[in-house]
């Protein structure tokens, strides 16, 4: 653990837990005063006891208070304690080897870290006008102390910086923290100090061995010794794996709970006591006396010939800090049309690695933010954050392309013949048993009539939009003399919406890469494109598909929901297109939910009303569980969908907010059907290909792969010995040359340098063993048109033969395929028993249940309980740490994403935000 931070609960207790910790012994743990607001309040050197311990009650040294009044009793919050502590490679040279140099380079690289807290996290809330808002103020005032012991007794050097709850504002006035931000950018920060520290080691003679993302160790301390003295975090891991977390998966504060409930006693133990046992340890691990001698004395032979920069050296770090914000911003841009200050200097710092310090990254994004490359924006938490000139010209070009289609084509049918259309086609629904609404008679009609080239139907989850409105359009344009095509933004979603139309469907992605024939066949005659789940294509593609679609002359329908969630990639094209004022069909009548609880709790969430929504689950709905325990509540849900029949099963949807608890809860459901005999004796372990999910700037450099990695080409590479689709093997990464070498089957030795060639063709995965058993549900996590396979859709394993390493599956359709397991096509599955929230949206089943912790602020919101919840015809069950918890964070979290362009220009005489009906007589 890098870094970490944690609330103070009292001030009593944190004054007397650093005392007891002998934070303040003379020689071992220095203390001393950070901080704009220290300076600002006389506080300076090292910290004295009884100052610490009033400015953690609120009582500050220039006599003023801080704090609420409450029944007569003053309240305040101490403080937060925000720790960042040293790669134990360097704890074991600054500790065993005794190169306090180290140390030094640590202290150095804390204050690094916290000059970045402090900019980018010192913040207040203020009322204005009514409104309470968060402002930055800049200034926070901390007490560090070093320490050079983990609670193992292992050596650990870390420094605890404990920000006082006390900052000044610009008028002058004292004031408590906001302390989000803190949350919100630890790891930021974390990242920040690595970057420092690695700096400082190298100026000191140690070479690096890099890891993932900023993480690294020194060269030449072994792995062994390493994971020796590691006995503290394997202590914190074993803890989290017990309660079902992991570090990846665990937030701060639970991280912060775990390592509090493992702690130790402290013992009192001096360090020259401690000294001579690990150096006992480190020989015993292979590295005794001499190893460290002569690593220690390699170092200071090369930091002797480090040289002061010249102009040259720095004018090449500025330039290197110029062109890693570039990349930063690229790269953050590419998922976030808005992305904080403080992400895009922690990514960029990472980007950069030796080449520029963390103040030449700063000044770098000062210098592009002057010449409008980035442009300044605020984050609803008051942060600061910037969008990109490419982002805005993005959304500008999107919208005006909207608005110039406004008016341009003529109606396809004329007013009678639309109606006998759709009246028709309800008449045939109703004889099924399904009467149309007034919406979707509304919209179907409207469509039919337009002069728009763009329309949009914004339908709420489970209001019929494609068997009733998109049918009856694609038919009536068919009988109008224009060609109808199908798209979505998943293969699974496309074909949904082609069968639905009579059409073939097709990804936006396969669309915006080929489109250039598509417009040359539309050019011969009159075509219709219909773009289903709208709300997942990103800004970037919506974009090319109306540039598409205004050259090809093709009129464009775009259905979707902007109450659910949005595309992977930056932007809310959709909800975007609709405020800027494009004619848009509502469709608002839920017709999908056959309890009407269940109903209720969906209308609840889409009005953001998450206590209302849990307690209609409560009342008939489905149900709501509360478990405190993480463990707890996967081991409820494993239990309760192992108790459906199988048939209940099938039509069940389980689902996880995040891809971790996916696989968390996949194992205790796994457990459970095993026990009741559901899977079969015989299993096999499969090396499957997850993933990596690099964005496009990512997988440009060698930095955003790690050896074991897997990558495949889609196209051949003869030159290079690259099959196209074959896999190769991560072998090594050198990032400075950006270079990576390969390894094939063969085992022949690929070089691959990324500025020259493959770097726009490749995938890259992680390989991940997991175990199949006859009876199982797999995934497909790729597309595969060959074998029909489809990205997100499941099959069961009904045989395995471990000899031949294959298994038999049958899909939905009950189609029987033979999956190769050592062949890399058929490694791209996983268990399909427990689905995201997001890789959800779409599906319908008649009942789900859904994991939904209250603390996940980045993936638990309003959207995503709509989804998870609309997905259930009949009930719609919720397994969470607190219920109440859980209703004030879906009605304060609302999940909308911010946009590049914060203004509308939409023109003409249509008024924003433009939803139309039509509302002619039938």
């Amino acid at each position: 653990m890098v870094a970490s931070v944690a609330a103070l609960k009292s001030a009593a207790q944190a004054a007397s837990y650093y005392e007891a910790d002998d934070y303040y012994a003379d020689g071992e743990s220095p203390s001393a005063w950070f901080g704009e607001a220290a300076k600002a309040l006389g506080l300076s050197g090292e910290v004295e006891r009884a100052t610490f311990a009033a400015a953690l009650k609120g009582d500050l040294p220039n006599g003023q208070q801080i704090g609420t009044v409450r029944g007569g009793e003053r309240e305040h919050r101490p403080g937060w304690d925000m720790t960042f502590s040293a790669p134990k490679s360097v704890s074991i040279m600054a500790e065993v080897a005794g190169d306090r140099r180290l140390v030094d380079a640590h202290d150095r690289a804390v204050k690094v870290a916290l000059r970045f807290v402090e900019r980018h996290g010192a913040a207040t809330r203020i009322r204005e006008q009514g409104e309470i808002r968060t402002v930055e103020t800049g200034k926070l005032a901390v007490a560090t102390f070093r320490h050079n012991t983990s609670r193992a007794q292992d050596p650990q050097l870390h420094t605890h910086s404990v920000i006082l709850n006390a900052t000044q504002d610009k008028s002058g006035s004292w004031r408590s923290v906001e302390s989000l931000a803190f949350f919100r950018i630890y790891k930021d920060a974390g990242a920040v100090y690595r970057q420092a520290l690695a700096h400082e080691a190298r100026q000191l003679g140690y070479g690096i061995r890099e890891g993932k993302g900023s993480t690294f160790e020194l060269a030449g301390v072994p792995e062994a010794v390493i994971r020796k003295f590691s006995a503290r975090g394997n202590q914190v891991e074993a803890a989290l794996a017990e309660r079902g977390k992991t570090r990846a998966d665990a937030t701060a504060a639970e991280k912060a709970i775990i390592t509090l409930a493992t702690r130790e006693v402290k013992k009192d133990i001096t360090r020259e006591a401690l000294v001579p046992s690990w150096r006992e340890a480190a020989a015993l691990a292979g590295f005794g006396e001499s190893e460290r001698r002569e690593l220690l004395a390699a170092t200071q032979t090369r930091a002797a010939t480090i040289r002061t920069p010249s102009l040259a050296d720095i004018g090449r770090a500025e330039a290197a800090a110029t062109i890693a914000v570039a990349s930063a911003a690229r790269h953050l841009s590419e998922r976030e049309a808005v992305f904080g200050a403080a992400a895009l200097e922690a990514a960029a710092g990472e980007h950069a690695g030796s080449r520029a310090t963390a103040a030449q990254i700063a000044a770098a994004v000062t210098k592009a933010k002057v010449a409008g490359e980035l442009i300044g924006r605020e984050m609803r938490c008051g942060a600061r954050a910037f969008t990109t000139r490419e982002a805005m010209t993005t959304e500008r070009r999107m919208l005006a392309l909207e608005q110039a289609g406004r008016g341009q084509v003529t109606a396809p049918l004329g007013r009678h013949d639309a109606v006998r259309a759709v009246t028709t086609a309800a008449f045939f629904t109703e004889a099924r048993g399904h009467k149309w609404t007034s919406g979707q008679f509304a919209a179907a009609t409207g469509l039919l009539l337009g002069e728009d080239r763009v329309a949009g139907v914004q339908g709420y989850a489970g209001t019929a939009k494609t068997t009733t409105v998109l049918a009856t359009y694609a038919q009536g344009m068919r009988a109008a003399g224009y060609m109808v095509r199908a798209f979505a933004p998943t293969a699974a979603a496309a074909k949904l919406l082609g069968d639905a139309i009579a059409a073939k469907g097709e990804t936006v992605a396969k669309a915006v890469l080929t489109g250039e024939g598509m417009v040359t066949e539309a050019r011969r005659g009159k075509e219709a494109w219909i773009v289903d789940e709208a709300s997942m294509v990103s800004a970037r593609d919506m974009k090319r598909m109306l540039d598409l679609a205004d050259r090809a002359g093709a009129r464009l329908v775009l259905v979707g929901d902007v109450k659910q969630l949005g595309s992977v990639e930056a932007g809310r094209a959709f909800g975007q297109l609709q405020d800027a004022g494009m004619k848009t069909f509502v469709l608002d009548k839920i017709v999908r939910q056959e309890n009407d609880l269940t109903r209720e709790a969906v209308q609840a969430t889409i009005v953001g009303d998450g206590r209302r929504a849990l307690e209609a689950l409560d009342r008939g709905g489905g149900k709501v569980t509360e478990l405190a325990e993480a463990g707890d509540r996967r081991a409820a849900m494993a239990r309760d969908y192992a108790a459906l029949s199988p048939r209940e099963r099938e039509r069940t949807l389980v689902m996880d907010a995040t891809r971790e608890g996916r696989e968390l809860l996949t194992q205790a459901i796994r457990a459970e059907l095993r026990k009741e005999g559901a899977l079969g004796k015989d299993s096999v372990i499969v090396s499957t290909l997850e993933s990596k999910g690099l964005t496009r700037e990512e997988a440009r450099h060698a930095r955003g792969y790690e050896a074991g990695d897997v990558v495949t080409f889609r196209r051949d590479y003869e030159r290079h010995g690259i099959d196209k689709g074959q896999a190769y093997r991560v072998e090594s990464v050198d990032r400075d040359r950006n270079r990576i070498v390969l390894l094939g089957r063969d085992d022949r030795a690929i070089s691959w340098q990324l500025d020259k060639w493959g770097r726009g063709q490749v995938e890259s995965y992680s390989e991940v063993e997991r175990e199949f058993s006859a009876g199982d549900r797999l995934q497909f996590t790729r597309n595969d048109r060959a074998a029909e396979r489809i990205n997100g859709n499941t099959a069961t394993v009904t045989n395995i033969d471990a000899e031949t390493r294959t298994m038999t599956i049958v899909d939905a359709s009950g189609s029987e395929g033979r999956l190769s397991l050592d062949e890399t096509r058929d490694r791209h599955v996983r268990h399909g028993w427990v689905g995201t929230i997001h890789g959800s949206q779409g599906a319908t089943a008649d009942r789900s249940m859904t994991h939904l912790e209250s603390f996940r602020a980045n993936t638990v919101d309003a959207r995503s309980a709509y989804v998870a919840i609309s997905r259930a015809r009949q009930h719609a069950a919720v397994y969470t740490d607190s219920k109440a918890k859980l209703g004030g964070a879906l009605e304060s979290r609302t999940g909308e994403r911010p946009m590049a362009l914060t203004e509308y220009q939409t023109g003409g005489d249509r008024e924003p935000p433009g939803k139309h009906s039509y509302s002619g007589g039938l």
